[in-house]
């Protein structure tokens, strides 16, 4: 190599940014959907343990506190839609910080299927949250077998992707 050779990356980020990004989930989630302060700090300090270290699984403490705050305010369309749009991220951020070491970068094209996991699975949950707390806001005692179709798709998807997945397996590799 000379002088004049120089190496171009990729845009890529830094572990300590996904790691931040965690933490400023979870302080937002705390913020918003917590009106307990000492459940607020109890959230914070859960995601500031899960980006020190990512192994304690401490994002699921995090997510704890906001259904204990959810539980506590009542329901609201908007909160809940936020809460299912935070536990994603607070949950693929923890597992990408499982992942990168704190000192290495990552490409932002590497990143493309846990975005793409994220925006699917939004697509999918936020006409699902809407769709719930609309049903159990206007009639929730006159609708008690909601519950039973809820828990019969529920079972009938796992059911599907179960044989699918078998299926996939037995598939010959092409190697």
């Amino acid at each position: 190599m000379t002088r004049n050779d120089r190496i171009e990356t990729p845009v890529a980020v830094s572990g300590v940014i996904i790691r931040a990004a965690l933490v400023a989930a979870v302080c937002l989630g705390a913020a918003v959907l917590v009106p307990v302060i000492g459940w607020s700090i109890a959230a914070v300090v859960c995601g500031l343990l899960a980006a020190a270290y990512p192994a304690s699984q401490a994002g699921w403490g995090a997510v704890a506190c906001f259904v204990v705050g959810m539980l506590i305010a009542g329901p609201d369309l908007g909160r809940s839609m936020l809460a299912v749009l935070l536990v994603q991220v607070i949950l693929q951020l923890g597992a990408l910080a499982l992942v990168v070491p704190l000192r290495a970068r990552v490409v932002l094209a590497a990143l493309r299927p846990s975005a793409v996991r994220l925006v699917v699975g939004q697509a999918i949950a936020q006409p699902a949250t809407f769709l719930v707390v609309q049903a159990t806001s206007v009639a929730a005692p006159v609708m008690p077998w909601l519950a039973l179709v809820g828990g019969g798709a529920v079972l009938g998807m796992s059911i599907l992707l179960l044989i699918l997945l078998r299926d996939a397996s037995k598939a010959p590799s092409g190697r």
